[in-house]
């Protein structure tokens, strides 16, 4: 079995996070520091915190396969980590909504109403499971 170190030394991906680590930890110094647009950091700790879960979603994957053999053990996390990033994003749509930052000229917010129709219908059969269950009690 491979140790993480030994994990795609050398790879142009390996690389790459290296450089952005750096850049990242450069950045971090620049925020400290600097007078900052609330809404542009809020964004960019969104941002960051986005890439923080698709990388512990790809380590957790690595690990599991590592280990049993079964990368797919891991879904039902990964499936939480989406769910609680869609709820952020959920949450700061709304404000963005109250305070007018995006209205009916917004780039791709007729997808958005799609979607979220789509997924209220979708999520709607578990709820009326729940209240049925509850009641019964």
């Amino acid at each position: 079995m491979s140790t993480p170190d030994q994990v795609g030394t050398g790879s142009p991906l390996t690389a790459r996070l290296q450089a952005t680590t750096a850049a990242l930890h450069e950045l971090e110094h620049l925020v400290k520091s600097g007078d900052l647009d609330p809404r542009v950091l809020s964004e960019f700790r969104n941002a960051v915190d986005h890439i923080r879960d698709t990388a512990w979603a790809v380590q957790q994957w690595v690990g599991a396969r590592e280990q049993s053999g079964d990368p797919y053990a891991v879904l039902p996390a990964l499936a939480a980590q989406r769910v609680h990033r869609a709820t952020q994003l959920a949450k700061d749509l709304s404000l963005d909504l109250q305070t007018v930052e995006v209205g009916v000229e917004t780039e791709g917010l007729g997808d958005l109403y799609q979607a979220v129709d789509d997924l209220h219908r979708r999520l709607g059969p578990f709820f009326k499971r729940g209240l049925r269950r509850q009641a019964k009690i």
